[in-house]
This record gives structure tokens, C-alpha cells and sequence, in this order.
């Protein structure tokens, strides 16, 4: 009898953990629903990654201190790779959190799209010239722009979120992108041909940071925006 009754209850065991596996939602839904918190886990383990790297090559090689006209450019590169990093993180989770549908190969791409080239930038950062962090920043900002105009548009193609596609636009978040890319461009060219003073360096070096504020002030303003008319 005891015997019996434990069969019973291990037979019980095994039906309720089929139905909270199950849980009444089909694969397809479960992918859906499941696939946004592995994004965001993802993105934010590689953030998380090129904060540690950054910290470790301060530590490692950067004069921070006394404060000069150097150690304040190295202290501006700093603060930018920390504020694109963020920026990063902010605008892909919170389009990612936006959606629900099944992964493609783009949005198992598009997670590293930002975070790994912001990680081989840490290594630009704190050098003697600073001519070649500005060429790689106009780089990383058009790796940004792509990302940014993939994200958008894998969201804006699910009919609830087509109201997602007014993030991409010209005057919104990508206005920065679209302007910083020439920009650093043009700057690592000077500065590679000795046209800038040390001070005119610095402010340039410091300079992505503000500009990132100001890129995460323009999404949140379209991504609330988008968010309304979505819901309206």
C-alpha cells in the first residue's frame, strides 16, 4: 500500500512538473516570451564587460593623476567610453524589451554590435596621439548608426510597435550618430596632421560624453512618443 502511494505521488510529481514546463503556452509563445530577458541578460553581461576591461587598462597603463592637460584628456576618454556604454545599453534594452517575437540571426548579431567594439576602443584609450581614438570613435559611430536603424526597424516591422519606426528618424536619436561620425572623422584627420593644441584635444575627448547625454535624452523623447501612439 505504501509502496502504491508512493508510486502515485512520484507519478504526481512528474504530471505537475510537465504542466509548469507546459504551463498552457505553446513552444513558439515561450520563445517569444522568453527570448527579450536572455537579450537583455546577454547585453548587459558584455556591458558589464567593457566596464571591467576599462577599469583594468586604467589601472594598468593610464596616468590619472596629477591633473594636467593630459590626465584630463585621458579622464574625458574615460567618462566617454563609460557614457557610450551606457547609451548602449539603455537603447538596445529597452527596444528589446519592447518586443516579442521569434529571434533571427540579426538579433543574435545586433547584442554585439555595440558592446564588442567598445571593447577593442579601451585599448585607444589613454595613449600618447590621441588622433586614433578619434578615427575609431567615427567608426564606432557608424557600427552605432547600424545598429541602431536594425534595431529600429526589426521593431517597427511587428504591426503593434510600428510606431517604433519615428526612433530612426533623422531628427531624432540618430541626429547625433549622423553628425558625430563626420565629425571624429574629420577631427582624427587634423589632429593626425598636428592642427589642434593639447587643450583643443581635451575638449575633444571629453566632448562624446555630453553628446551621449544628449543622444539618451532624444530616444527617451521618441520612445515615450512611440510608445503613446502605440497604445492610443
Amino acid at each position: 500500500m505504501a509502496a502504491r502511494e508512493m508510486a502515485m505521488l512520484s507519478l504526481s510529481f512528474e504530471i505537475a512538473a510537465f504542466d509548469l514546463g507546459g504551463d498552457g503556452v505553446d513552444l513558439e509563445d515561450r520563445i517569444k516570451q522568453q527570448f527579450p530577458g536572455l537579450f537583455i541578460t546577454l547585453l548587459s553581461v558584455l556591458i558589464g564587460l567593457v566596464f571591467a576591461d576599462l577599469v583594468a587598462e586604467a589601472h594598468a597603463r593610464m596616468t590619472l593623476w596629477p591633473l594636467t592637460v593630459d590626465t584630463v584628456r585621458t579622464w574625458g576618454q574615460l567618462f566617454a567610453m563609460g557614457t557610450c556604454a551606457l547609451t548602449s545599453w539603455v537603447f538596445l534594452a529597452h527596444i528589446g524589451i519592447s518586443r516579442l517575437r521569434i529571434p533571427t540571426l540579426e538579433d543574435s548579431l545586433i547584442v554585439f554590435l555595440a558592446p564588442v567594439p567598445l571593447l577593442i576602443g579601451n585599448s585607444f584609450v589613454g595613449l600618447k596621439e590621441v588622433w586614433p581614438w578619434l578615427y575609431y570613435a567615427s567608426f564606432y559611430l557608424a557600427m552605432s548608426l547600424g545598429a541602431t536603424l536594425m534595431q529600429v526597424r526589426m521593431a517597427s516591422a511587428e504591426r503593434e510597435l510600428a510606431s517604433f519606426a519615428r526612433i530612426a528618424k533623422p531628427f531624432g536619436p540618430a541626429l547625433v550618430l549622423y553628425i558625430g561620425i563626420p565629425f571624429y572623422a574629420a577631427a582624427g584627420w587634423a589632429d593626425s596632421h598636428a592642427m589642434f593644441s593639447p587643450v583643443t584635444e581635451m575638449l575633444l575627448a571629453m566632448s562624446p560624453t555630453p553628446a551621449a547625454l544628449f543622444f539618451l535624452w532624444l530616444f527617451f523623447r521618441s520612445w515615450h512618443r512611440a510608445i503613446a501612439e502605440a497604445t492610443a
